[in-house]
């Protein structure tokens, strides 16, 4: 005679599900038919009501806490469930972006310091062009003085010369 766990649990007074764990969690030997589903014998039966016999006051109590653990109410549910892994999740986003804040500080910090040396670079270039500009300018002053002294000198020449003539 092979049963169904079904028939096996309205016998022993069960769910089906009760049934399912006590073979998972007892080991018990039992075959599956083509479908998946475990099909049971004489004697496996007989072993469940001992199961049921020895343990029964005590996985009945226990069984009716995993059914009231299964119906869970959404507030239950959440703070029990995803509650944990929101937590931890957030915990890690905050870690990440404390890793990128402190990463965009260090990019900034140098890039400031890259700044401050290209200013100073280019500040020393320009004080370079202000004193070749200078003398360039001191250059330019002397050979203007220079040029107006031999113009006024070859102006002087030529009214005088000039002054021969009239």
């Amino acid at each position: 005679m092979e049963l169904k766990t079904s028939n096996v649990a309205k016998r022993l007074g069960v769910s089906p599900k009760t049934v399912q764990r006590w073979v998972k969690r007892y080991n018990i030997p039992c075959q599956k038919n083509e479908a998946g589903h475990y099909v049971f014998d004489a004697e496996t039966i007989a072993l469940l009501e001992q199961i049921k016999f020895e343990h029964g006051a005590v996985l009945e109590e226990f069984e009716i806490e995993e059914e009231k653990e299964k119906v869970l109410c959404p507030e239950t549910f959440f703070s029990t469930y995803i509650q944990p892994h929101l937590d931890k999740f957030t915990s890690r986003l905050q870690r990440v972006e404390r890793q990128m804040d402190q990463k965009a500080d260090e990019v900034v910090s140098f890039q400031i310091l890259q700044h401050r040396q290209e200013i100073e670079e280019l500040n020393a270039y320009i004080r370079q062009l202000e004193q070749r500009l200078a003398l360039l300018e001191q250059m330019n002053q002397k050979q203007e003085t220079d040029d107006t002294l031999s113009k006024k000198q070859k102006r002087r020449g030529m009214s005088r010369i000039m002054n021969m003539f009239v």
